[in-house]
């Protein structure tokens, strides 16, 4: 499937759920930062297909992935989990540079396209999602909008430490100049809890625009809020539409059940997932052609 042309280039390749009993043998324990209300949704299409209990460790809004990245690397020699689902890239490929992560070699793993995966099939990226700004529409024409990341200084932001934002940021670092001058621009700017915070910002009145992921638009206009999403670029070039963002799977290296992890990663990069993704609330991408 041909991804829509504005959000195309620059692709980022870049508390627990309590069950019944059940055998340990048919369980895979999962870490997952992706929001709870589209992972449960994916649980348990696994659980009604294969009968296997997903055990689920989830995060905060706030801190998403960064604290599930350290607490795989503090019980790296004892992994608890079997499988790390993130909602971004960065600690994944933190993980794979400190060894925490098992290789997949099966071929259904070696057939995922080479620009979605890493080299030695530590992990495999996913259903990605776009940085948008948010804005009202209703106080905001679109013909206002700017048309490049670096002319919205005003904007809330969620905190550049953690998350998706994160990633943002670092993959902004490519553009150093104009990265410099926005952050200067921004010396002032709001620091919120998360992504979904800043949409609700804009949705409040309190701010004007939101960096942001098209996901937590999409949830904000769910509940019936005036809500839309513009995709600003990055330059001018080819590959200087906004950033997609892709969920990465990865298996832990020693985990207690390779087996199920083995069958739940290969879940995950499914078309059944892909379109489970693209018509839940989050609306994500499909990669796979096969995926219309």
């Amino acid at each position: 499937m041909m991804m829509p042309k504005q959000i195309s280039s620059l692709v980022a390749l870049l508390l627990g759920s309590c069950t019944g009993p059940h055998s340990d043998q048919n369980t895979v324990v999962v870490y997952v930062s992706a929001d709870e209300r589209i992972a449960r949704q994916i649980f348990d299409a696994y659980t009604n297909k294969t009968g296997v209990v997903v055990e689920w460790v989830g995060d905060t809004e706030s801190t998403k992935t960064t604290a599930l990245v350290q607490r795989i690397l503090r019980e790296k020699n004892n992994p608890v989990a079997d499988v790390f689902w993130s909602s971004e890239i960065l600690g994944t490929i933190q993980l794979a540079r400190h060894d925490a992560l098992a290789p997949c070699t099966a071929q259904r793993f070696k057939d995922w396209p080479s620009e979605y995966r890493d080299s030695k099939y530590l992990w495999f990226g996913f259903s990605p999602r776009a940085r948008v700004v948010a804005y009202d529409p209703e106080v905001t024409d679109v013909s206002e909008l700017p048309l490049y990341w670096w002319q919205y200084d005003t904007a809330v932001i969620a905190d550049p430490r953690f998350g998706t934002t994160f990633t943002h940021v670092s993959v902004m670092a490519s553009f150093p100049t104009r990265r410099d001058e926005l952050f200067k621009r921004m010396n002032n700017a709001t620091y919120l809890g998360g992504n979904s915070a800043t949409v609700q910002a804009v949705v409040d009145g309190v701010a004007k625009y939101a960096m942001t992921d098209s996901d937590d638009v999409y949830a904000s206009q769910a509940r019936g809020n005036s809500v839309a999403m513009y995709m600003p670029r990055h330059h001018d070039g080819v590959g200087g539409g906004t950033l997609l963002i892709p969920n990465t799977v990865a298996i832990l290296q020693g985990c207690k059940h390779p087996i199920n992890a083995e069958a739940f990663a290969a879940f995950l990069l499914s078309d059944e997932v892909a379109i489970l993704l693209a018509n839940s609330d989050s609306r994500n991408f499909p990669l796979q052609d096969s995926v219309k």
